[in-house]
């Protein structure tokens, strides 16, 4: 086949090899609430609003408030973030959104902004 065909017209690609997940992994309780980069949470207690800014290891979180200045909480455990806050929707204009699959950041191309 000719390296100028069309794209239809070749071969598609084999089936990766699949990763096996290891017996703790597996073991681990699955996660009762939407995770994501730009996720906007509400704290049930005080009704204050925070966006997931990073995932860490150990099924751990830092969120960031979504008012300007009032602070961080880092390895927030993914349980707590199940029983205490809601989660209420997703930061589109700022972060990238990997519920819907689309890079956002440097360019801002989330067509769901």
């Amino acid at each position: 086949m000719e390296e100028n065909a069309p794209r239809q017209a070749r071969p598609a690609p084999g089936a990766s090899i699949p990763v096996k997940l290891s017996a703790e992994t597996l073991a681990m309780p699955p996660i009762r609430i939407s995770l994501g980069i730009g996720h906007v949470y509400k704290d049930k207690a005080d009704g204050s609003q925070w966006t997931l800014s990073g995932l860490r290891s150990g099924r751990t979180i830092i969120l960031s408030a979504v008012a300007p200045g009032t602070g961080h909480r880092d390895r927030v455990s993914v349980d707590t973030l199940a029983d205490n806050y809601e989660h209420v929707g997703c930061d589109h204009e700022n972060f990238c959104c990997i519920e819907h699959r689309t890079h956002v950041m440097p360019h801002r191309g989330c067509m769901l902004r």
